[in-house]
């Protein structure tokens, strides 16, 4: 993963961490770490739809702006649930993050990181199947199952 339950808490504190993942009316005992867990998961996946474009994911270390934007993510998805909605700073902070992944995506934004070269695994590659509609296909209304020509 590409931050910790110990990110969280450095980022954010304890406090919100336990406020975050205690259910409304329940006793704040503590950090429910399996619900943290699984949201570090799902936000380090979303990370690595971005990144697979331009890098091999998973990153085997992650920079601290991979860290950061992985926490970012991770502290959104806990605000949802029991009734609860993220701030309107959270919302924005997420907004910005995915904004600078798809710029990654785009390559506007390079990570100090070895690049994929286009055609090893993680790398996305253009389809070379011909587009349905080019000069070589020829549609008609008959084929569709309608009987006027387009």
């Amino acid at each position: 993963m590409y931050a910790s339950v110990q990110d969280l808490i450095d980022r954010y504190g304890e406090t919100e961490l336990v406020r975050l993942t205690t259910p409304d009316g329940a006793d704040m005992d503590g950090i429910d770490t399996d619900r943290v867990e699984g949201a570090l998961r799902e936000a380090c996946a979303l990370v690595d739809t971005y990144l697979r474009k331009r890098y091999n994911v998973p990153l085997d270390i992650a920079p601290p702006e991979i860290r950061r934007a992985t926490c970012v993510l991770t502290r959104y998805d806990l605000m949802h649930g029991d009734q609860r909605e993220p701030t309107e700073q959270a919302r924005l902070a997420r907004k910005e993050v995915v904004d600078w992944l798809s710029d990654i995506a785009a390559g506007k934004v390079q990570l100090d990181l070895e690049e994929v070269a286009p055609g090893e695994d993680s790398y996305s590659q253009a389809s070379t199947r011909r587009a349905p509609l080019s000069d070589d296909a020829t549609v008609t209304g008959a084929s569709w199952g309608g009987g006027a020509a387009w």
